[in-house]
């Protein structure tokens, strides 16, 4: 392996070498949001009977799961597509997913020049900020529609969510809640 400058850990890396990593990472977990809920929102249809996913092994409890979480998020919205499920944002959509798989696929190999330099990691986290925005404003909506999905096919209210959420996240952390 040929080294590199971040082949190894070097704590040195300038402040805002680390802000870019940040926000890199922030855009990521962005875009694993949006691909949660379009999991979630096509599950939710399978339980309501709305849609049949069409897997190796039907009979499997976690089969759906485990295979959704192993598409690709073009192959997610093709899905909610053939389902009628916002068709109406369908260029959001496209445009969400080309920053996603920019973002994944060949974002540092394409800024790997303005890393260099404090200036050109100033372009490369505002070019962060908007590829998080495009994928956001699409998880934001998503966000939206699998709660109504819960509401209208598995009778499950916002506020119901909200409640096992908690009561979940208080069993994972008991210290939270005092």
């Amino acid at each position: 392996m040929l080294p590199t400058p971040y082949s190894i850990w070097n704590p040195e890396w300038p402040p805002t070498l680390h802000e870019v990593f940040r926000d890199f990472g922030h855009a990521a977990f962005t875009a694993q949001m949006l691909e949660g809920s379009l999991v979630a929102i096509l599950l939710a249809l399978e339980i309501a009977g709305k849609i049949e996913i069409k897997k190796p092994n039907p009979k499997a409890e976690l089969e759906s799961e485990i295979y959704l979480s192993s598409k690709t998020m073009g192959s997610l919205f093709a899905e909610l597509k053939k389902c009628g499920v916002a068709v109406e944002i369908t260029e959001l959509i496209q445009d969400s997913l080309e920053a996603r798989n920019y973002l994944m696929h060949g974002f540092f190999s394409w800024n790997a020049e303005n890393l260099q330099t404090d200036a050109g990691r100033r372009l490369v986290r505002e070019e962060l900020q908007q590829l998080r925005f495009r994928i956001g404003r699409v998880e934001m909506a998503f966000s939206q529609i699998r709660e109504q999905v819960f509401e209208k096919f598995l009778g499950l209210p916002p506020e119901i969510l909200r409640e096992i959420y908690d009561r979940r996240k208080s069993k994972q952390n008991p210290d939270l809640g005092q």
